[in-house]
């Protein structure tokens, strides 16, 4: 019996029903075809004809495919897990028009999955929470050209409402957003004014070497598997946690609105700090219009600044 397409595209069986929506039948044509193996774009003339080309282009563009070698342009078949980012920044109206229930489970799939392909040290990623200064310092230091993205994770679970053209790239090689044609090629100074808006807005701050994350503590899904794992404190890498000098405090709530993970929280008219629960990032710090925040250094690991 023949594999139906969308087991050959690894699409889990929650979406099964939707492949056509989500593959073109040229893509399901070249799937059949290729399966996982290898292909030069004149294989590819030989399933698709003269519109093999720019079936290809479309194709690298949309995810459906990867680049295995640049210089000899030799392609091979992606799998949904992906491509299924791409789609939902690419696509994003078709990807929105699929039932709640739909998107509700393959965004816990595509979780489960990026979790499954986190290694079990203490620190799977170089990913570290700094405060605003700290991010600007670190744009105003690369010589790098420097790349704007659409978020993946607030475009594939997508229902917080926080602003989505958030995420700063370094990474242009193959099969990257900026190779693919989907990134904005952005000045440093631009990309230091979407660090402020997003802080504004109330984004995190994660900086890796290849790039910033300004993240929401219900959509990203490094902060989504902090707490699956329990590593709080730990990963994504945090030096700091917030202090609160309560003579300072005006009780105003600026800080609990702010805060992702419930760490300040007003109580009987005063704010109280839970440190246990603090990432380090300072957001609530840079709202305080008394100055009654701060961040410190973190003492070590979980160890919670009293």
């Amino acid at each position: 019996m023949t594999t139906p397409v969308w087991k050959l595209f690894e699409i889990p069986e929650v979406a099964a029903e939707y492949a056509d929506v989500f593959l073109t039948e040229a893509d399901q044509t070249l799937i059949r075809a290729m399966g996982q193996q290898p292909f030069s774009p004149t294989q590819a003339k030989a399933v698709l004809g003269d519109q093999a080309e720019a079936y290809l282009a479309s194709a690298y563009r949309r995810g459906i495919i990867n680049l295995e070698d640049e210089a000899e342009r030799i392609y091979r078949v992606n799998n949904f897990y992906g491509m299924l980012d791409v789609f939902a920044i690419t696509q994003a109206e078709t990807y929105r028009a699929l039932p709640q229930t739909v998107r509700s489970a393959l965004d816990d799939w595509y979780f489960a999955e990026y979790c499954a392909g986190l290694d079990r040290s203490d620190r799977p990623t170089a990913d570290e929470v700094l405060p605003m200064a700290e991010v600007l310092r670190f744009i105003e230091a690369q010589t790098r050209p420097v790349y704007l993205n659409y978020c993946d994770c607030r475009s594939l679970r997508g229902d917080c409402g926080l602003p989505k053209q958030t995420c700063i790239t370094y990474k242009s090689a193959p099969n990257t957003f900026a190779h693919r044609g989907l990134s904005e090629r952005i000045s440093k100074e631009r990309a230091k004014e979407i660090v402020r808006a997003a802080d504004r807005a109330g984004l995190m701050h994660t900086v890796n070497p290849n790039g910033i994350c300004n993240c929401c503590g219900d959509c990203c899904y490094l902060f989504r598997a902090q707490r699956a794992r329990n590593s709080g404190g730990v990963w994504p890498k945090t030096e700091r946690i917030i202090a609160l000098d309560p003579a300072r405090c005006i009780s105003c709530g600026r800080c609990t609105r702010r805060c992702h993970f419930e760490a300040l929280a007003r109580e009987g008219g005063f704010i109280r700090l839970y440190p246990e629960r603090c990432v380090g990032c300072g957001i609530c710090a840079e709202a305080c219009p008394g100055g009654a925040l701060r961040l410190v250094e973190r003492k070590k690991g979980k160890e919670e600044i009293l």
